[in-house]
């Protein structure tokens, strides 16, 4: 578990190389995990908060999940959003606009740890598979997986419904496969 100063670090790191790498000339629709920080995920946060500031032609886009049906709805937030935490310490947003899945055109997905192939571990339940084989035919899009973590050199088990990531993102490098 990394410590306090080492997670805020790489978080920063993380922000960093995001906008040093991702070319977001002509996005209208990021769709963006919201961080469980209880967990050391990924902090999303500086990246919503510099896209709001820098970028306000870009419309930002989280998830709500549907703990019933284990598929997420999808919702445009803005700086006035207010959120509240589900279950798990996943800010949810309670007052915002839902938005069809044809618009989205980059998701970055949340992940515990991914390969240099391309593939990521999550945290099992399936929630962002299912989202993007949802995606698949319905929009064009783009995935960077996020993790604060070096990427895997080995190969990891997965299945034939697990979406392989187009970049993977980590405080240290940017791989696209």
């Amino acid at each position: 578990m990394l410590s306090s100063e080492e997670y805020t670090l790489r978080n920063q790191l993380l922000a960093k190389r995001f906008f040093q790498q991702v070319n977001l000339e002509g996005v209208e629709y990021i769709h963006v995990f919201m961080p469980i920080r209880k967990n050391k995920e990924p902090d999303t946060w500086p990246i919503i908060e510099e896209i709001w500031e820098k970028h306000p032609e870009i419309k930002v886009i989280t998830s709500v999940s549907d703990l019933k049906t284990n598929h997420m709805k999808h919702f445009h937030i803005t700086p006035e959003t207010t959120f509240e935490e589900n279950k798990w310490g996943i800010p949810e947003p309670s007052d915002a606009k839902q938005v069809d899945l044809s618009k989205l055109q980059l998701i970055l997905v949340p992940m515990i740890i991914g390969t240099k192939s391309g593939h990521r571990i999550g945290y099992g339940k399936g929630y962002y598979d299912r989202f993007l084989n949802e995606c698949e035919g319905v929009c064009s899009f783009k995935t960077i997986g996020l993790t604060l973590l070096p990427p895997l050199e080995g190969k990891l088990y997965f299945e034939a419904f697990d979406k392989p990531l187009h970049h993977l993102l980590t405080p240290f490098e940017f791989l696209s496969f």
